[in-house]
């Protein structure tokens, strides 16, 4: 019995291990939409992966624990604005990408 407790405690510290290595090897994005209230939504595209995010009072956006990659970031503007496409972001392990401000035209 008293093996099979301390095989279990190994199993679950590798387990968390493992995990762990894999949040260290995701990446952030941030950035803010000026006009803040002229964002409808705000979406972070990767493959067949997509997230999508409103953004706060402040224009502020942030995706977490993304995969290092390639990601299109696409923001829904409301009408006059116009959309905004950013393609071929270089999101790279474990970093956080501040991508600056985007200013919505009409």
């Amino acid at each position: 019995m008293k093996n099979a407790m301390v095989q279990l405690g190994l199993v679950v510290i590798g387990i968390s291990s493992v995990h762990a290595v894999k949040l260290l090897q995701t990446s952030t994005i941030h950035a803010r939409i000026s006009p803040a209230t002229a964002a409808e939504k705000v979406w972070a595209i990767h493959g067949k992966d997509s997230l999508r995010m409103m953004s706060d009072a402040d224009g502020q956006y942030y995706f977490i624990t993304l995969k290092p990659g390639y990601w299109e970031l696409r923001v829904d503007a409301k009408k006059p604005y116009k959309d905004i496409i950013v393609k071929s972001v270089d999101v790279r392990p474990g970093t956080e990408k501040d991508m600056g401000e985007f200013t919505l035209m009409q």
